[in-house]
This record gives C-alpha cells, structure tokens and sequence, in this order.
C-alpha cells in the first residue's frame, strides 16, 4: 500500500473477480477459447458438465452484452490483499436488490433484455442462487488450479508492489498499458471498451486476475475508493500441455497473431508477457530450444522483445511495441457495446 498525492494505491488479489473473469472467457467463447486458455477451457468445461454445475443464464448474457465488463454491482471490491472467497460473497450478498435494478436500467436505457430479467426482476433470489453458485464454480473449475494461480497472482502483485514502492504510481500506471491515468485530480480508467472518468478518489484498489481477458472490472463506492482489474503477465501458467488434435504449424482459425505470424512464433510472442528464459519457454511451448532461440532472434531483431541478462541468465520479455501487437491482435473477447 502506498499514498499518493491521489491518495491510498494498493494491489490486491480477488477469487471472485478470477471466477467472474474466467466465466467470461467461456461465455465470449463458445468454442475454440484463445490461448493459453484452451487446456483450461476444455478441462473446466468438463468438469462443470461432469458435476452438472450449470452458469446462470442471465450472467452469460450479462458478460455478451456489456461489452468486455459487468455492472459494479457484481464485481464488489476486494477489502484484504489476500484472497478470501467467502468475504467476498457475503460483501455480494449484501448488495441491495434496489442498486442491482438501478444500475441494470442505466446498463439497458431502451429497456432489460428477456435473458436479463430474472435477475432485474428478483435480484435477491438471483443473488442469493449466484452466491451459493460461485464456490460449486470454484471447486469444479477453477480449484485444480489453484496453486499456480496463487504462484502466478503473488509474483504479479509483488513485481507491481516493487514498481509502485521504488518508482511510483506514474510509473505503476505506465506498466499497465495506459489502464490507468491521472488528468487533474480526475482518474481516467480504461474498463471493457469505454473509458471511465472519476473525482475524489481516496483509495485506489488495483486487481491482477489470469483471467482478465474474459473481462474488465470496475466498481467505486461513495466513500471514494475504486478498484480496477486488469490482465496479470503470468497466464501462461495455465498452458499446461500443448493442445492436441492440431497440426503443426497450422494456425487456429480465427487466431490473428497466429496467421500474422505462425504458430510458433505466434506461441513465443504470448508466452514472453512474463519475463523468462529460452529453456523455459521451450518447456512451455513443447518447442526445441533452438527453434524457439530462432524465433527470440528475429523479435529482438524487428524491435518487438526486449534482452537483459540476470546474474547467469539471460531474460526475455516483450517489450512496449510487442505488448501493443499481442493486445491489439489477441484481444478476443466480447463484441464492442457502448456503456449506457
């Protein structure tokens, strides 16, 4: 934690916006889920069709019509740095039926969609159905996982935390890809695809999530704190093994770094969000060390990754110019919608 002239900054984990970002990812994605989802996605979907774990029909909806986020309502703001799952809902729990309708109307101004009525219609059994929902959503599909969620969430949090507490919060800003930034004493926010504007910030919550692609979130609360999520480097954590029943060098369709680039380098080019070693990353990608190498010389070569070595090691990441291409190309989630 560290203020500001802005006031309190602080990085925090969230399960429940993990959970709600993973929900995300298979509800824009019926089918092929991106990588390095997919091993995920396919091991989810099972499960939850193994232990008939059904996601409510109304947030899936929710998630394809609000272009990339959810209502506030939904995405209550994490109170500890740490995760506490049970916390969490009980603070969703509490949500007042009358906010949930209010900000539905302000979502949907030329009226609710039939899939969205049930929960505008009786938010508190729908609350109260989600909540119980929610841990059965962990446990089926998000639990195996666990440990290298938590790896991956604390190394974020802390290459954040060293950034905020040795550079400050501009340079904390600048990391997330311009997410964030201060005009005055406004903060300008980035959530799905519209840009939020904000006054009299006392406290800033910012959340890392794995899941981040399958959507953004956002809330604030009358007493001036904001939280805001965005996408953390580490995903890759999620690859496991190589998906089968593909051919090699053959892109996914629909996959436009693949086509730009090919499969492989397309797969090196995502697997360089974190930094990491030539060894590792061939381990990764199921790739020969030399192949990958090949690939690592062109990028650094074409100015899209960046080398430093690290006492024995030597490190590779993206940098600006190749962070901006894999966002641009790898953006697969939901259809654009202007916020109402």
């Amino acid at each position: 934690m560290r203020k500001s002239e802005h006031g309190v900054v602080r990085i925090a984990s969230s399960r429940l916006w993990e959970i709600f970002g993973s929900i995300g990812l298979l509800s824009s994605h019926r089918g092929f889920v991106p990588w390095p989802y997919a091993n995920w996605a396919k091991a989810a979907r099972s499960s939850l069709n193994r232990t008939g774990t059904a996601i409510p029909g109304w947030l899936v909806h929710l998630y394809r019509a609000c272009g990339g986020t959810l209502p506030s309502f939904l995405s209550v703001a994490p109170s500890r740095l740490r995760d506490d799952l049970e916390e969490e809902i009980a603070l969703l729990r509490a949500v007042s039926p009358a906010r949930v309708q209010a900000e539905l109307e302000q979502w949907f101004s030329q009226g609710i969609p039939a899939e969205v009525r049930p929960i505008h219609s009786d938010p508190e059994a729908r609350i109260a159905e989600l909540c119980a929902f929610l841990p059965q959503y962990w446990q089926a599909a998000l639990e195996p996982f666990t440990a290298s969620l938590r790896a991956a969430t604390e190394e974020e949090i802390l290459l954040r935390a060293r950034i905020l507490a040795t550079q400050g919060t501009e340079e904390l800003f600048g990391s997330l890809h311009g997410r964030l930034s201060w005009c005055g004493e406004v903060l300008r926010l980035d959530v799905g695809t519209a840009r939020t504007k904000v006054s009299d910030v006392s406290r800033l919550v910012i959340v890392p999530l794995l899941f981040g692609r399958g959507a953004s979130f956002f809330t604030s609360a009358l007493d001036g704190s904001v939280a805001l999520s965005y996408q953390a480097k580490s995903a890759a954590v999620l690859v496991g093994n190589a998906p089968p029943d593909r051919r090699a060098g053959v892109p996914v369709r629909g996959d436009r770094l693949e086509i730009l680039l090919g499969r492989s380098r397309a797969g090196v080019v995502r697997g360089l969000a974190a930094p990491t070693t030539t060894s590792a990353l061939a381990a990764t990608l199921g790739l020969a060390p030399s192949t990958v190498s090949e690939h690592l010389t062109s990028l650094v070569a074409a100015g899209l990754v960046q080398r430093r070595r690290t006492g024995v090691r030597v490190l590779y990441e993206l940098d600006g110019s190749g962070a901006a291409l894999l966002d641009y190309l790898d953006n697969q989630g939901s259809t654009p919608a202007g916020r109402r």
